[in-house]
């Protein structure tokens, strides 16, 4: 799937990159069983399958940050044996005067010979707001666009289809399309709000910190409480340290969690729980069985908070609902993240991740709750 960002995540959080990256495992994870309805239609084969192929088709990050893949986005495989390739493309835009294709995804080009179109793959093209969609090969691409640099993508060169000869060969989606863009805008609007939670601890801690200096307030990191171990891991985060046994942290930190755990303290304990994670180089017998523990408590806890009335997500009646509802979508964010990892790279026995934001009940209901709460 094409996905407009720089691979280089220096200038961002290992959090703010697995949400850039987790916008295009959102699409593509939606859309999975969209693609392999319409292909079964296409070709009267309802044993066809669709998987997600690629170097991302089991997690949607890289451990420590990276690129894209470039292979491509989807396999079917139909009852014969015989399988094919999917490059998957969206435009949020239906009035771009070219639809652009990047020259490696179409073709090879061997050593001074014109470039060969792939003959083993086809584009799924969604444009969403017209809720169009079309299947395009390689060999049309070819036929029917220029190369030329492409601003949006740094002036890299691209096959450029003109919007009218593109429209030309693009279908209604219908009801099921609608209701998988729909799908999507929610859980990317979900993405964005949770991630608000980390600007507001900082903000929190900013002013703590200069509270020393302008009011002469001592600032204490309390030893063996959830609030003073979040506090040192979240200051080695920020200075780009680690403790020495990370595994051994993240067993002393499963200690503090509890069912009854305020939504604050919980989205802490995750944020800790994370930070440690994905330090671990390797992880111990004991320390996986207690992780898996953890993992499956933490969603549990989730789960229990949802209001099926209305979506929100709350611990305490008490406290705001819309900063209850963020607090625990940042804790489901990163919980996935650490279950989907440690099922792939360290074989917990748990199922995947099969969409995102599958811990939420209701992850539509949710999103409207927060649209109509910050309308209010």
């Amino acid at each position: 799937m094409v996905y407009a960002q720089s691979s280089d995540i220096r200038s961002r959080t290992y959090l703010e990159y697995r949400r850039d990256m987790k916008r295009k495992g959102i699409a593509e994870l939606e859309f999975l069983p969209y693609l392999q309805r319409i292909l079964r239609e296409r070709s009267d084969d309802e044993t066809l399958t669709v998987r997600k192929s690629g170097g991302d088709a089991e997690l949607w990050f890289a451990r420590g940050g990276g690129g894209i893949t470039q292979d491509p986005d989807y396999e079917a495989t139909l009852a014969d044996g015989q399988s094919l390739l999917y490059e998957f493309q969206v435009a949020e835009n239906g009035n771009l005067p070219y639809f652009d294709f990047k020259v490696s995804k179409v073709g090879r080009k061997p050593r001074n010979q014109p470039r060969i179109p792939h003959e083993d793959r086809e584009f799924f093209y969604v444009i969403k707001p017209d809720n169009k969609y079309a299947f395009i090969t390689c060999k049309w691409i070819v036929d029917n666009g220029n190369v030329a640099s492409v601003p949006a993508w740094g002036s890299r060169p691209a096959y450029r289809v003109p919007n009218a000869v593109f429209l030309s060969v693009c279908a209604s989606g219908g009801d099921d399309l609608r209701s998988v863009i729909r799908s999507v805008d929610d859980k990317n609007y979900l993405l964005e709000f949770q991630h608000e939670f980390l600007s507001m601890e900082g903000a929190k801690l900013s002013r703590q910190l200069q509270q020393v200096v302008d009011d002469e307030r001592v600032f204490r990191i309390v030893p063996r409480t959830l609030e003073g171990f979040y506090h040192v891991c979240y200051l080695q985060d920020k200075l780009g340290r680690e403790p020495d046994a990370p595994g051994v942290w993240m067993v002393y930190l499963l200690t503090f969690f509890r069912n009854d755990m305020r939504s604050i303290d919980f989205a802490r304990f995750m944020y800790a729980l994370d930070f440690l994670y994905f330090k671990c180089v390797d992880i111990r017998r004991n320390e996986m069985q207690v992780l898996k523990e953890a993992i499956e408590s933490a969603s549990a806890y989730i789960g229990s908070r949802a209001n099926e009335t209305d979506g929100s997500l709350s611990t305490d009646p008490t406290q705001p609902p819309l900063e209850e509802t963020r607090r625990l979508l940042f804790a489901a964010n990163v919980l996935e993240d650490i279950r989907q990892d440690a099922v792939v790279s360290f074989g917990m026995e748990l199922s995947k991740v099969e969409k995102i934001f599958k811990s939420i009940p209701d992850a539509s209901l949710t999103a409207n709750y927060i649209r109509s709460a910050l309308q209010r």
